[in-house]
């Protein structure tokens, strides 16, 4: 950034050029009921990631935080009047059938960043959310640990593939058994629940999957308060790698997703798209990986 910074102020940036290329413009619409939570870090890494690959492959870019429950087919297409983009990204929002019809049966083209299109209609780029918590499940059964408690959040296509990796790790191991319980819209009441039952030996679990790093940090505050220690007692990874899960105490282990390569991909995939509209739609999938921290114990 420096030495393009230099080259800039130096003028060298243009001197090749005849004339200017016009730019081309993407507009991106981000969940404002994840990017304002606990998750927030992690669409600010998106976020930024695709401001800067935007820019880099000459793209302006506006960034639109919505209610995604409001969101259809109107609102497109007075957006659009009032400032025309070349594609519409969608981070963290799942399109409804009313949103599909209208891309589909329009000019316009949609990449969804950090989500999935079961129909295989759109292009789409995030985490590899089915191997990631498979290998967070691998982790804890290689441990040695065989009672296993996952914690889910909000249900999206991409937190359903996270609960399916996590129960196929079980199928390796016959002896392993795991329960769920749900902690969406930042309700904590079964959360709670299920750590003053283990707490009084009514539940057996010794490690738990965290569908996200806010539940692990949120159970973590639980186990704390009912008197059972991490690792000691109960071991615990989470997902997404964001930063305070450096600044938990122990250090969370969690799975890392690199967001700025999921961007990458998001302007990669825009960019194809605008000079190839009847490509096939590709989904990609990023490679997460364990991020070791000291909240899982070797029991066995």
């Amino acid at each position: 950034m420096q030495i393009r910074k230099i080259a800039e102020d130096a003028g060298y940036y243009g001197r090749a050029r005849s004339a200017a290329e016009p730019t081309k413009h993407l507009r991106a619409y981000v969940t404002g009921s994840l990017a304002t939570g606990g998750l927030a870090p992690f669409y600010e890494a998106v976020i930024g990631g695709l401001r800067d690959n935007a820019r880099d492959s000459g793209f302006s870019l506006s960034i639109r935080m919505v209610d995604e429950t409001s969101l259809g087919p109107e609102r497109m297409a007075r957006d659009q009047e009032q400032e025309e983009a070349n594609a519409t990204i969608f981070i963290g929002i799942d399109l409804t059938d009313g949103l599909a019809s209208y891309f589909l049966g329009g000019s316009q083209r949609a990449i969804l960043v950090n989500g999935y299109d079961p129909d295989m209609r759109f292009d789409c780029v995030a985490p590899n959310n089915f191997y990631g918590a498979r290998m967070a499940g691998r982790a804890l059964l290689r441990a040695g640990h065989r009672k296993l408690l996952y914690i889910h959040d909000h249900t999206r296509w991409t937190t359903t593939q996270r609960r399916r990796g996590f129960y196929a790790a079980l199928e390796d191991y016959p002896d392993a058994s795991a329960a769920a319980i749900g902690v969406a819209n930042g309700v904590d009441t079964a959360l709670l629940a299920e750590v003053e039952r283990r707490a009084k030996g009514e539940a057996d679990w010794t490690s738990v999957f965290c569908a996200n790093d806010m539940a692990a940090f949120r159970l973590m505050n639980a186990l704390e308060a009912a008197g059972l220690s991490v690792p000691g007692e109960i071991s615990v990874i989470g997902f997404d790698d964001l930063p305070y899960a450096a600044m938990m105490h122990p250090r969370l282990t969690t799975m890392r997703v690199n967001c700025f390569e999921m961007a990458h991909q998001a302007i990669l995939l825009a960019q194809r798209r605008i000079s190839e509209p009847d490509a096939m739609p590709l989904q990609l999938e990023c490679a997460v990986t364990l991020q070791s921290g000291a909240t899982v114990a070797q029991i066995a």
